[in-house]
């Protein structure tokens, strides 16, 4: 897609409900210039994390109450999505089952009566499905009666053959484990990825509040 530009994203929060929990971290790394945006943000609500959540990102009920104001990361990110001087239909993001996220930006953007400013979403879980797929290592793991090969980041990583940088689980670095593995299934691999590309506009007051997916998380 000509005059795209895309940005990986990972997000952490302390659950799985948009209505309820909160984004405790956001990392944007625009895949142009490599740049990163990475903010800790503060939460409103610490009290209603989910402990499950908090032990996956090792954060404790104390961490939840350090970091930026949520406005301020929404006005920091929306500086960064500006200084491409592009309009958000020529957005693309990037990220390891993104729905997840997609809700919870959408969510986050929504509380302070604005739009997230991209257009475009392009999920990394599916790419790799597509390259297992594609190798046949799908079809080997169901001839052998063996259950889906897991596309977990890390997992996706591995089977793709991507040096992960670190094995901590928070924005900064999923993010970077994202852009080297939407790089890797693009360029080397050849996925065709633009058959995956989705739209999903964001309109205040339609955000959607279901559940969000950690299906392979």
């Amino acid at each position: 897609m000509s005059g795209i530009v895309y940005y990986v994203i990972d997000t952490e929060t302390t659950g799985l409900s948009t209505n309820y929990h909160e984004i405790t971290e956001l990392g944007i790394i625009r895949c142009f210039d490599r740049m990163q945006l990475w903010r800790q943000v503060k939460c409103l609500y610490p009290e209603r994390a989910n402990f499950d959540a908090l032990a996956i990102t090792q954060k404790t009920l104390a961490d939840l109450s350090n970091g930026d104001d949520p406005e301020q990361v929404i006005l920091a990110s929306e500086k960064f999505f500006n200084e491409d001087n592009l309009s958000p239909a020529h957005r693309c993001i990037v990220g390891h089952n993104i729905s997840f996220d997609r809700k919870f930006l959408h969510a986050l953007w929504e509380r302070y009566g604005k739009e997230f400013p991209a257009h475009l979403w392009l999920d990394t879980m599916a790419l790799t499905r597509q390259y297992l797929k594609d190798t046949g290592i799908e079809q080997e793991h169901k001839a052998k009666g063996l259950k889906k090969p897991s596309v977990n980041l890390h997992a996706a990583c591995d089977w793709a053959g991507v040096k992960k940088l670190s094995a901590s689980h928070n924005a900064k670095v999923d993010s970077r484990n994202t852009y080297l593995l939407y790089q890797n299934l693009v360029e080397e691999k050849k996925i065709n990825y633009l058959p995956f590309i989705k739209t999903a506009v964001h309109k205040v007051n339609s955000f959607d509040s279901e559940r969000a997916d950690i299906s392979d998380l």
